[in-house]
């Protein structure tokens, strides 16, 4: 199947349209979608590490808030 000169001038514009679009909207969605700068970490605001024993014994160190599925306990 041939694509007649109309056809491959609308192609060709799609393309471009697209290109044009993504270069654009490239620093826009950099800008809305980058992750929050981090805080500086001092004593104070270091992640509180727990220790965290799982059903079978194996004892590991843990350092978010909610306990991981399948521990027996976690330290506070």
């Amino acid at each position: 199947m041939h694509m007649n000169r109309s056809q491959w001038i609308i192609g060709c514009l799609v393309i471009l349209g697209a290109t044009a679009g993504a270069a654009v909207t490239s620093p826009w969605a950099k800008r809305t979608f980058s992750p929050p700068p981090a805080p500086a970490t001092d004593a104070a605001n270091a992640p509180h590490t727990r220790t965290c024993i799982t059903l079978t014994g194996k004892r590991f160190e843990w350092n978010f808030p909610n306990p991981p599925f399948g521990t027996l306990s976690c330290s506070d």
